[in-house]
């Protein structure tokens, strides 16, 4: 008898990604907008209403990190939910929460950019160009200095996606329009191959057994 699929409910910031990864075994993918991280609450209903539907299937892992607390308080459905122990996904996209710290250890206001950020529906780019064509260069500058007042830099994370030559132009124009430096990092797959393949076990992941519920704190000392 075949394996049970694992069902992998993602971010679409991360899609080219996850979908350029060899599965090893059956797996089903969801993919949620990321433009839902606006608000929280949403967000959670959405992951929610997903889970709810995760039947038939060995494991659901969520391609998410705690996402401002969207996370905390779903329910794992009849089957081990499983859930990368990240605060967002950059440092899924880094291959690594030590990474993702050392880089703000150097310079708290870091503002990190990817490809599959840059072609969400609401970014704060997007949101630039809106206010832009609505009131004016003027002040859309002055609503992006406010907005990025306490960043000094943007770090863009190279993933190997597939539009990344653009994105990473985009990236340049909003570093050059902010006055921050810019700057570029490779990424690692590492992390992202084991939400598709596993192991999801150790430091890396969270288990939440059958009916248990997820916590804030199950996320520990995070940054």
């Amino acid at each position: 008898m075949p394996d049970a699929p694992t069902h992998i409910i993602a971010c679409d910031v991360m899609k080219e990604e996850l979908l350029a990864i060899t599965p090893t075994h059956p797996v089903i993918f969801h993919f949620v907008s990321m433009g839902l991280h606006r608000w929280p609450d949403k967000l959670r209903e959405e992951l929610r209403a997903v889970l709810a539907s995760a039947t038939g299937r060995d494991r659901v892992v969520l391609a998410f990190g705690l996402c401002g607390g969207a996370v905390a308080g779903l329910t794992a459905p009849g089957i081990p939910l499983f859930i990368p122990r990240a605060h967002d996904c950059i440092p899924l996209l880094l291959g690594s929460r030590y990474t993702h710290e050392e880089l703000l250890r150097e310079e708290k206001g870091t503002y990190f950019l990817s490809g599959g950020w840059l072609e969400g529906e609401r970014t704060v780019f997007s949101e630039y160009r809106r206010v832009r064509e609505k009131y004016g260069e003027q002040k859309a500058k002055r609503v992006m200095a406010t907005m990025f007042d306490a960043y000094r830099r943007i770090v863009f994370v190279h993933t190997g996606h597939p539009r990344e030559t653009a994105h990473l132009a985009t990236g340049r124009e909003l570093a050059g329009l902010l006055g921050l430096e810019f700057l570029t990092i490779g990424g690692r797959d590492a992390w992202l191959r084991r939400v598709v393949n596993g192991p999801w076990d150790g430091d890396s992941f969270i288990e939440i057994a059958p009916g248990m519920v997820l916590l804030e704190t199950d996320f520990g000392a995070i940054h």
